[in-house]
């Protein structure tokens, strides 16, 4: 996957210690299971998804399958996460350490349509 990096947004960096949401730079995403986005997972950090579109929209994170963790050789793997965000609705998405990747350290997701966006929060 080609994914783009996202990067983090610490509201503590600003002077109000906080952040405006609807006028927060969120990073633009290209629909399609080859593109998407990942940051660096710190295990406080949550995700606003946002859909600019017309159309529902479906956010996919990968569960990614642990090296050496034996569910391949029982031919069972985890099913990525679906959010479902409908047109024109920013959804909160709470970290989690099952979207991690343990080889990089990083959580990947995509989008399956256009007009979409993201905007990763420390907290």
């Amino acid at each position: 996957m080609a994914a783009a990096t996202l990067e983090i947004t610490d509201p503590k960096a600003t002077d109000s210690a906080g952040i405006n949401l609807s006028t927060a730079t969120y990073t633009s995403m290209v629909s399609g299971s080859t593109n998407g986005l990942e940051y660096a997972w710190e295990g406080t950090s949550s995700v606003l998804l946002k859909n600019g579109n017309t159309s529902p929209a479906t956010f996919t994170f990968v569960v990614p399958v642990p090296s050496g963790s034996g569910l391949s050789a029982i031919g069972s793997t985890p099913t990525s996460k679906t959010y479902s965000v409908a047109a024109g609705v920013t959804h909160y998405v709470p970290n989690a350490d099952a979207f991690r990747d343990p080889t990089t350290g990083k959580v990947t997701f995509t989008v399956s349509i256009a007009t979409c966006s993201a905007l990763a929060i420390a907290q």
